[in-house]
């Protein structure tokens, strides 16, 4: 038996609202060949629906590590510690810097932040039909959000940092590497200065670390597939890493292995490669 971790976005799930057939068809293939499929992805819990459960994963890693649920049972939840999140909501709000405040259950941010998510959904979306606007993934993220008056005292697990052609990405990661984890967002239409910052106690990482304990599992028989930056820790956990075609060279000189890109089947090919299927 080997456990598959499988990033979403970029990786399973591509950002105009889809996974393609051929992904589908490998998870449910490798299940009943008597592997589990872990979805391990920066979205929080309540971000994960749609086309996206159209695999009936073995185990969830979401939030980045801060929820942890097998067999569609919650067994564990992570936050930033109280003095991590006063520090951090003051540093943005301070800078007015647009910024989502994630927890497993909600996504919260201020007016400001909305009206940034609205303006990239319509600078993204333009020329696509309503249905398609409709199932972007920017438009379901900005849906998601609930405005708040104050954001003081939020408890969150993780923060992701909007673009709005103000304050580049490399200032918030200068400023903060050395309270928190800051990373390039993982979701590209939130902006190439766009980011992700979360506690250092809360990675992909530690979330494989749940999963393999609770499946008593080996750690040879992990398998990592991903594209992005928070993918890393997963990559430095498993046994064998795999980089989609798609990722930055960065991820791909990380990575054990390279497949093919999300719109070429990549992720059927790594299992076929891999013998899962």
């Amino acid at each position: 038996m080997k456990l598959i971790f499988l990033d979403a976005d970029g990786t399973l799930f591509h950002h105009e609202g889809y996974i393609p057939n051929s992904a589908i068809d490998a998870c449910i293939q490798a299940q009943k060949n008597g592997h589990k499929v872990i979805l391990c992805t920066g979205r929080q819990r309540i971000e994960i629906f749609g086309d996206m459960l159209k695999i009936d994963y073995d185990a969830i890693i979401a939030g980045s590590g801060a929820t942890i649920e097998c067999d569609h049972e919650i067994i564990e939840e992570n936050t930033l510690s109280k003095q991590e999140s006063e520090y951090l909501t003051k540093y943005l709000l301070d800078r007015n810097i647009p910024a989502n405040f994630e927890s497993s259950t909600k996504i919260y941010a201020n007016q400001f932040t909305k009206d940034t998510m609205l303006k990239k959904v319509e600078e993204q979306c333009k020329g696509k039909s309503e249905k398609e606007k409709a199932k972007h993934g920017l438009t379901i993220l900005t849906n998601q959000i609930t405005v708040v008056d104050s954001l003081e005292g939020l408890s969150y697990n993780k923060v992701s940092v909007i673009d709005n052609g103000k304050t580049p990405y490399k200032t918030i990661q200068d400023d903060l590497s050395d309270r928190y984890v800051v990373i390039p967002a993982t979701f590209a239409p939130l902006g190439k200065e766009s980011g992700e910052i979360t506690s250092f106690h809360i990675n992909k990482a530690t979330g494989m670390d749940s999963v393999i304990h609770y499946f008593n599992a080996d750690i040879k028989d992990t398998i990592a597939i991903g594209d992005g930056f928070n993918d890393l820790s997963m990559f430095e956990k498993a046994h064998l890493s795999v980089a989609m075609g798609n990722a930055p060279q960065e991820i791909k000189d990380k990575a054990d292995r390279i497949t093919t890109s999300l719109d070429e089947d990549g992720v059927y090919n790594a299992f076929k490669e891999l013998k899962l299927i």
